[in-house]
């Protein structure tokens, strides 16, 4: 979180392709080539589907973890 109106987030890099061309997430205003997504946060309409991506990077790190171990989770 950047203050209370941007959230960064990395993903994969397919998964970040998906997000961006559903509209979900936009590129890392950054790095826009890279796994890592940008979503703005507007109003309190906006945070539910805030939350839903950093959701969906807390499961996809602890599969991470539960698969290689703990030492995994340090890269994720």
């Amino acid at each position: 979180m950047h203050g209370e109106r941007l959230a960064d987030l990395p993903m994969p890099k397919p998964v970040r392709d998906e997000l961006v061309a559903s509209g979900r997430a936009a590129p890392h205003q950054v790095l826009p080539e890279s796994g890592w997504v940008s979503a703005w946060i507007h109003g309190a309409d906006d945070v539910p589907s805030i939350v839903s991506l950093f959701c969906m990077q807390y499961e996809r790190a602890t599969r991470a973890v539960a698969s290689n171990g703990p030492e995994a989770g340090e890269n994720v």
